[in-house]
């Protein structure tokens, strides 16, 4: 299990980069290297064995165990906001899930998983959150050769509370993967997907579509190069003060009507506005594994995002923003 990757928002928790992880056959570290429900699918399709095995109300079911992450995290732009606007601070964060695999037939495999986590920002607490959730798998591989591409579909729903009461609200997600080994070292990883966030205001109402990819380079047994890439198009929001009136007001024609006053931020008045964004993300990152279930993870997430249909008097190039993420994690498997 490598840890799934975020860049937390002005408004919730944004995905940034997905998880990929070598076969579950090569070593019991390559499990730790990926993250939440495509870790279990990946040992769903291609692993012989499981933890566990059960019958519940007549279904059989593998159980495929527990996962823990605890990580920390500095973000240089939690407001998601162009330079001047872009404010600091340091998460900590906790996730824990649990998995197992329900088998369909000889290729294809059933993966449902729970899970559930907390964010805690240091200086803008309003941010901080917790969640709870669950996601369903279903993977299918077409031979038991060590090359053969495992495919999946996959759906996300989660429910989530701010210390904002106007990002309380539900996150969901469902599309398509792919886990495609190269040799024996180099593994990738691609994904489609729908994200749909429902804030308690509607100017956290997200929708977005999202492409993305990652490659892991095993460089031995217990070390681990990744590099993830993804575009997203759809709904952006940033959060803005109104000390730069000209500025603030290239947000509300852009974004009009959906602007309201952010209660997440106590330090000046100002105002989250949801906006039409392409945006690309970067990661870089390193694992190191320690023994069978215990690993160490060290990333760099880069984000830039650019508004589409400007609105005067301001361009594209102002409302753009970027985020640089460096994380600390780790990684635990039970």
């Amino acid at each position: 299990m490598r840890r799934v990757g975020t860049t937390h928002s002005g408004l919730r928790s944004v995905s940034i980069a997905g998880p990929s992880g070598p076969p579950a056959a090569r070593n019991a570290c390559g499990a730790l290297r990926m993250g939440g429900s495509v870790a279990a699918l990946a040992i769903a399709a291609g692993a012989p064995g499981s933890l566990h095995a059960a019958d519940f109300l007549g279904v059989h079911a593998d159980f495929l165990g527990f996962r823990a992450e605890a990580s920390y995290t500095t973000d240089d732009n939690v407001t998601r906001a162009p330079s001047g606007d872009a404010l600091r601070d340091r998460i900590l964060g906790v996730r824990a899930s649990a998995s197992a695999a329900i088998p369909v037939s000889t290729r294809t495999r059933a993966v449902v998983q729970g899970f559930a986590g907390t964010q805690k920002f240091s200086t803008y607490t309003g941010l901080s959150n917790t969640f709870i959730g669950a996601q369903g798998d279903l993977a299918f591989r077409s031979s038991g050769e060590f090359g053969a591409a495992t495919y999946g579909a996959f759906v996300r729903t989660a429910k989530e509370a701010y210390e904002s009461n106007l990002r309380d609200g539900y996150r969901h997600a469902f599309g398509v993967t792919v886990i495609k080994p190269a040799t024996d070292r180099i593994q990738f990883f691609g994904a489609l997907a729908r994200n749909i966030s429902d804030g308690r205001s509607a100017v956290f109402d997200a929708r977005n579509v999202s492409v993305r990819g990652s490659v892991d380079w095993s460089l031995g047994r217990w070390d681990t190069v990744f590099l993830g890439l993804e575009h997203r198009s759809g709904d952006s929001v940033s959060t803005v003060s109104r000390n730069d009136p000209i500025r603030t007001l290239g947000f509300v024609n852009t974004a009009t009507p959906n602007i309201i006053q952010d209660d997440a931020f106590t330090d000046t008045t100002r105002d989250a506005y949801r906006l039409k964004a392409s945006t690309l993300l970067a990661t870089l990152g390193y694992n190191r594994a320690f023994g069978e279930g215990h690993a160490l993870d060290i990333s760099w997430r880069r984000a830039q995002s650019s508004v589409q249909n400007a609105v005067a008097p301001a361009s594209g190039s102002d409302l753009r923003y970027t985020v640089n993420q460096i994380s600390v994690a780790y990684l635990g498997r039970f």
